[in-house]
């Protein structure tokens, strides 16, 4: 695993705490990013048309720049994810209004 991947993660497991303290549980998600790596599970999820377990509390509660599709459209992540995997996390985000002004 290289460093951007495990700056990824560390930040997702800050996230995941983050989210915790609201009451909702990404545990699922972050094992899943540790064990398939984040590029891998997202573009697979982004295929599917899925998001992570926790996306609809996180959107419920406010808080989606806690969630791993929030922290894969950053800038400093460019470089692990494809263009397909990032524009389904923007997509999924945007209808959620998470860029809204």
């Amino acid at each position: 695993m290289d460093k951007l991947e495990q700056a990824f993660l560390a930040e997702m497991a800050q996230k995941t705490q983050r989210a915790r303290d609201l009451g909702i549980d990404g545990g699922r998600t972050l094992t899943a990013l540790e064990k398939q790596r984040p590029a891998r599970l997202l573009a697979r999820q982004a295929a599917r048309g899925a998001v992570s377990g926790e996306f609809a509390a996180l959107a419920e509660a406010g808080r989606l720049e806690l969630s791993a599709e929030a922290t894969a459209v950053e800038s400093r992540y460019a470089a692990l994810f494809d263009d397909n995997t990032v524009n389904f996390c923007l997509q999924v985000l945007c209808e959620q209004g998470y860029f809204a002004l």
